[in-house]
C-alpha cells in the first residue's frame, strides 16, 4: 500500500486566516490541478446525482488546500453513497487536521457500524478517542488494530505516528520497525523511523536510513529536508559539498515556493557560510508574504534567536504564539527566549483572537506574563514529557521555585521513563537546583538508557556530570567524566563539527588545558557556532586569554 505512494506539501488557510503547510500522501500524482479542477466542477455541475466525479473533485480539492469546499464534497458523496466507509474515514480526518474535532468524532461514530472486522473497529475507536482527548484509549486502540492485523501497515503507521506525537519515540520505532519487517523500503516507515531514531540517539542507524531514503526517494521533499537539515549540522556549505547543499535548497524550493522549512534551510546556509545578515532575511521576507503563518513567525523568531537577536525574536515568536495555539514547540521556545530577552512580562502589540476552551481574552495592550505561558504550556500539553521538562527549568531557572521545579521536571520521566532525553533534561533541572547528587543519578539513569551512538546527547551529559561531580567534591569521577567527553567529541565530529568543538572547548576548561579550550573555542567560533552558546564562549575565552596573558607576564 505505502510503496506507491507520493507526498506533497499543501498550502492551506483556516477559516481564521491562519496559513499552514500539511504534508498529504497520496496514491498518484496529480498534475495539471486548476484544468482539472474546472473540468470536474462543471462535471458536478451538471451531473449532480453522481458520486464517482465529485469523490475526485473532493480528493482534488483536498491536494489544493481548499478543505472548506473538499468537506462539503466529501458530504455530498457520503449523502449518495452512506455505505462508503473510506470516504466517512477521509472526511473525518480532514476534520481532524481543521481542528474540528467534534464533527470529526460524529463522522468517525457513524462509520463504525459500517466496519467489517475487529481491527477497523479498533482503528475507529482510537481516531474517536483522539478527537475527544482521552491518549490512554487511543493508544490501546491502536495497539489492538495493529496486533489484530499484524500484517496491515496502515495499522501499525496510525500508531506510530499518534506515538511521535505524544513525544514517545520509542514506542513509534516499534510501530515503525514492524511495517519495516513486513517491507523494508516503505518509505513512510523509513522517513518517520529516521525521525524516532534522532530522538532516541541512535545516530549511526538513523544515517544509514537516511542514506536508503535517498537511493529509494531522493526526489520527496520530506527526504530532501531532511538531508538539508544534516548537511547544514555537519557546515557542509562551502566548496563542492557547498554547491551540492545548494543545489539541494534549490530543488526544495521549486518544488514548494511556499514551504516554509525549505526557506528555513536557505537561511541556515547563509549563516553558516557566515553571512548572518542575509540569512535573517531570507526568513523574515518569508514571515513578511505570509504574516498568518504561524511556523514562518517561528522559524524567523529561532532564527533571530540564534543570531543573538533575542528582542527581536521574542516579538516573532509571539507572533507565533498569537496565531497557534496548538503546538508545544512555540510554548517551548517562549521559555526559552523571553528570560534571555529580559522579559518575564510583556504588553501585547495585537490581540490574541484565541484562549484554552475561550478562558483567554486578550486585546492589545494587555500583559502577558512568563508565568502564565508556562501555566498554559502545562494544561495544554500535559501529555509531552518535554513541556513538563521546560517548565521545571523556568520555575528553577527564572522564578527560583526550586521544589515545585524540579517535581514539574520529574513528571517528563514519569510519562516517558525510557527516554534517555527525559532524564538528561531532569537532571539538568537538578543541577541548576544545585541537587547535585540527585542530578547525577538523574543523568547517569539516561547514560544507562542512550544507545552507544548518541554522540549528539552523551558528549554534553559526560560534560554535565564532570561539573556535578565537582560540586560534589569528586575531582577524580569529574576528570574521568570530562574524559570521556573529549573522546566522544572526537566521535560527534562526523555529525556536527561545531558542537563537537563547544563541548570539548567546556572539557578541557574542566581539565586545566586552557591553551586546548582556547583552540577548541576558537574552532567552533569560527564553524559559525550560534546563540546562545556563541555568547558564552566569548566571554569565556576573553577570561582565558586574560590568564594565558597574566602568566605569560609572571
Amino acid at each position: 500500500m505505502f510503496g506507491n505512494t507520493f507526498s506533497c506539501l499543501v498550502s492551506v488557510t483556516s477559516s481564521s486566516g491562519v496559513e499552514l503547510n500539511v504534508h498529504l500522501i497520496l496514491e498518484e500524482k496529480l498534475t495539471r490541478q486548476e484544468q482539472k479542477l474546472n473540468t470536474l466542477s462543471q462535471y458536478v455541475e451538471q451531473y449532480p446525482s453522481g458520486w464517482k466525479k465529485r469523490l475526485e473533485l473532493a480528493n482534488l480539492l483536498l491536494v489544493m488546500g481548499n478543505w472548506e469546499r473538499a468537506v462539503e464534497e466529501f458530504g455530498q458523496v457520503i449523502k449518495r453513497q452512506p455505505q462508503l466507509i473510506d470516504v466517512r474515514l477521509k472526511l473525518g480526518k480532514l476534520l481532524q487536521l481543521m481542528g474540528r474535532e467534534a464533527e470529526a468524532s460524529e463522522v468517525y461514530r457513524s462509520a463504525l457500524p459500517l466496519s467489517d472486522n475487529e481491527a477497523a473497529e479498533q482503528h475507529i475507536s482510537g481516531a474517536i478517542a483522539i478527537c475527544r482527548g482521552d491518549t490512554e484509549k487511543a493508544i490501546t486502540a491502536f495497539e489492538n488494530a495493529a496486533d489484530l492485523q499484524p500484517n496491515n501497515a496502515a495499522n501499525w503507521l496510525v500508531l506510530g505516528q499518534f506515538q511521535m506525537g505524544r513525544e514517545n519515540p520509542v514506542g513509534a520505532l516499534r510501530a515503525f520497525d514492524a511495517i519495516l519487517s513486513l517491507n523494508s523500503d516503505d518509505i513512510a516507515a523509513l522517513i518517520h523511523s529516521y525521525d524516532a531514531l534522532m530522538k532516541v540517539g541512535n545516530l549511526q542507524e538513523a544515517q544509514r536510513r537516511l542514506h536508503k531514503l535517498t537511493v529509494l526517494a531522493g526526489d520527496d521533499f520530506r527526504v530532501l529536508q531532511r538531508q538539508l537539515n544534516e548537511r547544514c549540522a555537519m557546515r557542509l556549505v562551502s566548496g563542492k559539498e557547498g554547491k551540492e547543499t545548494k543545489k539541494m535548497i534549490v530543488s526544495a524550493l521549486r518544488q514548494y515556493p511556499h514551504g516554509v522549512e525549505a526557506h528555513k534551510s536557505l537561511a541556515y546556509y547563509h549563516i553558516f557560510r557566515g553571512d548572518w545578515p542575509e540569512g535573517v532575511e531570507v526568513l523574515a521576507e518569508f514571515a513578511a508574504k505570509h504574516p498568518n503563518h504561524p511556523h514562518g513567525w517561528y522559524y524567523y523568531g529561532r532564527c533571530l534567536f540564534d543570531t543573538g537577536e533575542y528582542q527581536k525574536a521574542a516579538s516573532a515568536m509571539l507572533k507565533a504564539y498569537a496565531l497557534y495555539p496548538d503546538e508545544c514547540e512555540i510554548y517551548r521556545a517562549l521559555c526559552e527566549i523571553l528570560p534571555l530577552a529580559g522579559m518575564t512580562s510583556f504588553p501585547l502589540t495585537f490581540p490574541l483572537k484565541r484562549g484554552v476552551e475561550g478562558t483567554l481574552q486578550t486585546g492589545e495592550g494587555d500583559n502577558i506574563t512568563l508565568t502564565f505561558i508556562v501555566e498554559e504550556m502545562l494544561e495544554r500539553f500535559p501529555q509531552h514529557w518535554s513541556v513538563w521538562a521546560t517548565a521545571g527549568r523556568v520555575l528553577v531557572e527564572c522564578f527560583k521555585e526550586v521544589e515545585r521545579g524540579c517535581q514539574v521536571s520529574k513528571q517528563g520521566t514519569k510519562l516517558q521513563p525510557q527516554l534517555a532525553d527525559a532524564w538528561f533534561c531532569h537532571g539538568r533541572v537538578l543541577a541548576l537546583a544545585l541537587k547535585h547528587r540527585e542530578a547525577v543519578e538523574a543523568l547517569e539513569t539516561g547514560w544507562h538508557i542512550l544507545s552507544a551512538g548518541g554522540y549528539l546527547q552523551l558528549v554534553p551529559v559526560a560534560v554535565w556530570l564532570g561539573e556535578s561531580y565537582r560540586m560534589l567534591g569528586d575531582v577524580g569521577a569529574s576528570k574521568r567524566w570530562w574524559q570521556v567527553a573529549c573522546e566522544g567529541s572526537q566521535k560527534l565530529r562526523a555529525f556536527n563539527p561545531t558542537m563537537a568543538d563547544y563541548w570539548l572547548g567546556r572539557a578541557l576548561v574542566g581539565l586545566g588545558d586552557r591553551l586546548g579550550a582556547i583552540e577548541a573555542y576558537e574552532s567552533a567560533l569560527s564553524k559559525q557556532l550560534l546563540y546562545p552558546a556563541r555568547g558564552e564562549v566569548e566571554k569565556i575565552l576573553r577570561r582565558l586569554k586574560s590568564k594565558a596573558r597574566k602568566g605569560c607576564g609572571g
